[in-house]
């Protein structure tokens, strides 16, 4: 049989004090405690192996130590590091962070931001958000939203963190330009998502708007490998190709590979985001490197102070063009 973890009425009973003593003293209102109070408190607190309620302290706040992220795919690398980048800035303010795969799926999203006001989160950490109705609606009411990597949709007022992604795509495309590149293939991310328009439209732009080939896709390394396939096939052309993401890329290598298609003898590849991986399994990727440990300390400023006016400013981060084999 489990056995009931402490109360605060067992603090107070081997303590010799009031609960409400024993709640100023892990309020954090020692000040007001005489110093042999405090002492006993905190010995009766370790003999017990009692640790406060969160969520009775988030309940009684009206807000918690908690910072919520959600993020869309858990597995991919580039996510995982902004995720990593963002707990570890939230603990040097005193923070704790819960990370929830949201798996690009809107009802789930829509659940654990249900979960999210449920545990009064301090703020909530939308790192790849989809516009639903529940997430607008709680943009309305609330104001401890930020928006990473994928900017808020048109209509929801709340701050960003990243990179400018239209110039970022623009920047692609004028490379590509200038280097002469021909046969011009996107594989870009979902339509819905902002960050993947942004991308695109960049692109076309920094190219002067040609008619290129367009593939949508999932930001994984299957759909790159299948979306690859329908035109690698065609062996009398050298695509030249941009990739929604580094994962997207890793999948249009493997399909090369398959064929016997060189890269960049016979196809260019160029990614986006230089995951670390990249450093040690993918060399050869030429890629668009965004910053994926700058954003924590990025999201814990806005966190600890609203800024000017009492708002949160965005925060737009860097982005460099690495050029390596694959381009």
């Amino acid at each position: 049989m489990t056995k009931k973890p402490p109360t605060i009425r067992d603090v107070a009973r081997l303590s010799g004090v009031s609960t409400a003593t024993v709640s100023r003293f892990f309020s954090g209102k020692e000040s007001v405690i005489a110093p042999e109070t405090v002492a006993s408190v905190r010995t009766a607190a370790q003999a017990l192996g009692y640790t406060p309620s969160e969520i009775g302290r988030s309940l009684r706040l009206a807000r918690s130590n908690v910072v919520m992220m959600l993020v869309p795919d858990a597995t991919n690398p580039f996510t995982a590091d902004v995720a990593a980048s963002v707990e570890q800035s939230l603990n040097g303010i005193g923070l704790s962070m819960v990370l929830a795969n949201a798996s690009e799926n809107a009802d789930q999203q829509d659940r654990l931001l249900a979960d999210a006001e449920g545990l009064r989160a301090r703020a909530v950490i939308l790192q790849g958000a989809i516009d639903t109705p529940r997430l607008r609606e709680m943009a309305l009411r609330r104001n401890n939203l930020i928006f990473v990597n994928r900017r808020p949709a048109e209509g929801i007022t709340a701050p960003y963190v990243g990179i400018d992604n239209f110039a970022a795509g623009v920047a692609v495309g004028r490379y590509f330009s200038q280097q002469g590149y021909q046969n011009y293939v996107a594989i870009h991310g979902p339509r819905p998502f902002s960050g993947s328009i942004e991308r695109l439209d960049g692109f076309l732009e920094g190219l002067g708007n040609p008619s290129i080939l367009q593939f949508e896709s999932s930001y994984k390394m299957e759909a790159g490998y299948h979306q690859a396939l329908n035109f690698l096939a065609d062996r009398s052309r050298r695509y030249s190709v941009f990739c929604g993401n580094d994962m997207i890329a890793y999948g249009v290598y493997r399909a090369a590979a398959e064929l016997n298609v060189r890269v960049p003898e016979d196809l260019v590849i160029f990614g986006f985001d230089d995951n670390r991986l990249n450093e040690w399994l993918a060399p050869w990727l030429t890629t668009v490197k965004v910053p994926a440990f700058d954003f924590g300390p990025a999201v814990a400023a806005l966190i600890e102070g609203p800024g000017k006016n009492g708002r949160r400013q965005s925060v737009i981060l860097p982005f460099e063009l690495k050029i390596r084999r694959s381009a």
